[in-house]
């Protein structure tokens, strides 16, 4: 695509030259004469930036429109659902570059259409592992607790953590904020605090430098917990866990609960795996020696497929009204979930909501 454009941009410098009168070609007095302004390597860089957001851009939306058809939990669910995160954190990383680049904020694509290139589908399949092998027709369950959640192996044999919120009466929802902490963390967590709703952080044990730090101590001094969702995300270069041995999981989680611990005060007791993969032997050796309890969810706000705070909120009050209780999944380094998020504290008091305790979830894992 990119040499297309550099084509069309030669093509378009030597347009004035040719003259549609009486079917005439008229050229330059000297091939000399003819200046064509070459592209310098940092507008080059740029224009392909442009071009893989347009890329990446188009994949989200097309994956943000199976999400909001397909039911929670499915197979089709599962997948978009984990695409999207991973495409929603690209388009970021490529729009930063895009602002560095130029020196100025970029908007990004609006008009781009729904669809998923061959490249970005190779991508997602290297990523996750969606591709090759032998295909699974039906979806393949291991029990880890009744009643509170399992591992389903889809698409694949790709294995998703599904949660059940069995536990919880009509009524009762949990909150839950992940790939922080961030700069929106301690306004998330002061919101939520002066709405009496404790939640959950998962956090990223690589932005736990000072600045990390410091917003995890204010939020556990806020009255939430501070949990385990990884040190990147899951990999370095945004891989789930299945990329890893367990092994490497336990001693690379076991370091982000320690740097937890160090900065909130108290031992984290939740693990959330990043896009909800982990098989259930790795899961089981997080419980047995980090002693952590798994959390998955039940209402996916999807706040990674809009920025529209509006939409955000409705679709979210939406998705529990359907539902009527649930562990919800929200991300506090969007701007878009900032802004919901305090309006749905409020929304959930007003209309009869009680957001409990995420104790609740450590006794119905280990059955206390």
């Amino acid at each position: 695509m990119f040499k297309t454009s550099v084509f069309f941009a030669s093509l378009l410098s030597v347009l004035p030259f040719l003259s549609a009168a009486a079917g005439e070609l008229r050229l330059p007095a000297a091939p000399a004469s003819v200046e064509v302004p070459a592209a310098s390597p940092a507008d080059m860089d740029t224009i392909g930036l442009v071009l893989d957001y347009d890329e990446v851009y188009a994949a989200l939306k097309f994956y943000s429109d199976i999400v909001f058809v397909s039911p929670q939990g499915s197979p089709q669910y599962l997948e978009a659902a984990a695409a999207g995160q991973y495409l929603r954190a690209r388009l970021e990383s490529l729009g930063r570059a895009i602002e560095t680049a130029t020196g100025r904020p970029f908007s990004g694509a609006t008009r781009t259409r729904a669809r998923v290139s061959f490249r970005i589908s190779s991508e997602l399949g290297d990523v996750f592992g969606f591709h090759g092998g032998t295909a699974v027709r039906e979806t393949r369950s291991v029990p880890i607790k009744d009643g509170y959640c399992k591992i389903n192996y889809v698409k694949n044999n790709v294995p998703f953590l599904v949660q059940s919120d069995s536990f919880l009466k009509k009524g009762e929802v949990i909150l839950t904020f992940d790939d922080g902490p961030g700069p929106l963390t301690e306004e998330v967590s002061a919101s939520m605090k002066e709405g009496n709703a404790p939640s959950v952080f998962f956090v990223l044990g690589s932005k736990l430098g000072a600045a990390g730090r410091a917003r995890v101590a204010k939020a556990a001094a806020d009255g939430h917990e501070i949990a385990v969702h990884g040190y990147w995300h899951a990999t370095e270069n945004g891989k789930p866990f299945t990329n890893m041995t367990t092994g490497k999981i336990v001693e690379q989680l076991g370091g982000v609960k320690s740097s937890i611990a160090a900065a909130a005060g108290r031992k984290p007791v939740f693990f959330r795996p990043p896009y909800g993969i982990i098989t259930p032997d790795a899961l089981l050796a997080l419980d047995s020696e980090l002693n952590l309890v798994p959390v998955g969810w039940t209402i996916d706000t999807l706040d990674w497929s809009t920025k529209n705070p509006d939409e955000l909120f409705e679709k979210t009050i939406a998705l529990i009204k359907q539902r009527g209780k649930g562990i919800v999944l929200m991300h506090d380094i969007h701007d878009q979930s900032r802004l919901a998020s305090k309006r749905l504290v409020s929304w959930l008091s007003d209309n009869g909501y009680t957001v409990v305790s995420p104790e609740r979830m450590t006794k119905a894992y280990r059955g206390e």
